[in-house]
C-alpha cells in the first residue's frame, strides 16, 4: 500500500539502521514458496472472489483460511501456509474489492464475512474450519463468527481489539472522500511507494519486497476496473480505493459478539505492536476467560511479517489443541461461550 493512503499511526519505535535489514532470501522461504498452491475462485454475492489453495501432505486434515488486512492480499500468506500443510489444509483468501478479487458497487462487513464462508467451506477446509484474521481481517473474522460460529471449529484475531462498548470506534465513518489511486509510470517507481500500512519498518526486507511486488496491477489506457477510466497507463495498487467509503463497523457490537461467539477463539498482539495493549487484553479475557490471548515477541502489528514462524506455530498450536478436544470434526462443537 502506498504512504499517501494512511499516515503512521504505529508506537515510537527507534528506526533500523541500514545493516539489520535482510534483504537476502533465507532457505526455508524459499523452500516454502516452492509450494505452489491452486488459483481457485467462487462466487459470493455476486462477485467473484479469489482465493489460493495449498496441496496438504495428508488427507482428512482439518483446514483453516487465512484472512489478510486493509487492503493487502492473500500473497501475504504465501510464506505462512506451507509451514502448515504438512498438518493442516491451508487456504488464503482475496477479500473483495482486494488482491484479485473483483470490486463491487457496496461494501458491509456482512459482505466480507459471506464471502469468507463462501472461501472457507468451497475450499474443502474439513466440516469445521478455523479463520485465521489479521487486522481489518480480525475484524471481518469476528463478524464471521458472529453470523456462522456454529460451523465453524474457531476464530483467530490477530493484532485487532475487542473495545468495550463505551470505547468503541469507527476507523472508516466520517472519513474524507476516498481519492482514485495513483498510477505510477512504470513498476520500479511504483514498487518504490510500497510502504505497510500503518506504517513500519520491518527487518525482514525480503518478505516486503515479495508482497510488494504482488500488490500491483498493471493499468491500460481506458480501462475500467468498476470505476472511471484510466486516462494514462502504468501501475496501480489493487484494492478498491473506494471500498470503505461509508463502511460501518458497528463497534458497539464487538464485545457482544466476541463473548457469545459460538466457536473457540484465540487472540494474538505482536507485543510491540501499537494494538498491544494489556487493559484491552485484560478485558478480552474477562469476556472469554477460556480463550488464549498472547503476544508473539519482537513482533509489530504485522505479526506474520516480522516472525512468520513464530506466527505459523501459535496457530499450528491452536489448531492442535482444538483438534484434541474434537472442536474441528463433524458433531457438536466444543467450545463453550462465556455465560
Amino acid at each position: 500500500m502506498s504512504e499517501e493512503e494512511y499516515e503512521n499511526q504505529g508506537p515510537d519505535i527507534a528506526p533500523l539502521p541500514a545493516e539489520d535489514f535482510i534483504t537476502h532470501e533465507p532457505r526455508w522461504f524459499q523452500d516454502v514458496l516452492a509450494q505452489t498452491p491452486e488459483t481457485r475462485w467462487v462466487e459470493s454475492e455476486g462477485t467473484k472472489i479469489h482465493y489460493r489453495k495449498w496441496a496438504s501432505k495428508a488427507e482428512n486434515r482439518p483446514g483453516l483460511l487465512l484472512v489478510h488486512g486493509n487492503g493487502a492480499h492473500a500473497r501475504w500468506f504465501d510464506f505462512i501456509a506451507p509451514l502448515l500443510t504438512d498438518r493442516y489444509e491451508v487456504a488464503s483468501i482475496d477479500l473483495p474489492g482486494m488482491g484479485d478479487s473483483h470490486w463491487r458497487d457496496e461494501y458491509t462487513r456482512e459482505t466480507y464475512a459471506h464471502a469468507i464462508k463462501a472461501v472457507a467451506f468451497d475450499a474443502d477446509l474439513g466440516p469445521r474450519p478455523v479463520i485465521v484474521g489479521h487486522s481489518f481481517g480480525g475484524f471481518v473474522t469476528l463478524i464471521t463468527g458472529a453470523l456462522y460460529g456454529a460451523e465453524l471449529g474457531g476464530v483467530i484475531l490477530a493484532d485487532f481489539k475487542v473495545r468495550p462498548k463505551h470505547d468503541a470506534v469507527e476507523w472508516f465513518l466520517g472519513d474524507a472522500p476516498r481519492r482514485p489511486t495513483r498510477i505510477y509510470p512504470d513498476l520500479e517507481t511504483a514498487l518504490g511507494r510500497f510502504r505497510l500500512a500503518p506504517l513500519q519498518e520491518c527487518a525482514n526486507k525480503f518478505i516486503t519486497d515479495y508482497i510488494g511486488k504482488h500488490s500491483l496491477r498493471e493499468v491500460t489506457v481506458g480501462e475500467n476496473e468498476g470505476r472511471r477510466a484510466a486516462e494514462e497507463a502504468g501501475w496501480s495498487w489493487k484494492f478498491d480505493p473506494f471500498a470503505f467509503n461509508g463502511l460501518r463497523m458497528g463497534g458497539e457490537e464487538h464485545e457482544d459478539m466476541f463473548k457469545n461467539l459460538a466457536c473457540n477463539v484465540g487472540v494474538m498482539y505482536g507485543d510491540i505492536s501499537k494494538d498491544h495493549d494489556p487493559e484491552t487484553m485484560a478485558f478480552m479475557r474477562g469476556l472469554r476467560p477460556e480463550a488464549p490471548i498472547f503476544t508473539v515477541p519482537f513482533a509489530q502489528h504485522h505479526i506474520m511479517l516480522d516472525q512468520p514462524v513464530a506466527f505459523a506455530s501459535a496457530v499450528g498450536t491452536l489448531m492442535a489443541d482444538w483438534g484434541a478436544k474434537g472442536a474441528l470434526s463433524a458433531g457438536k462443537n466444543s467450545a463453550t461461550a462465556a455465560a
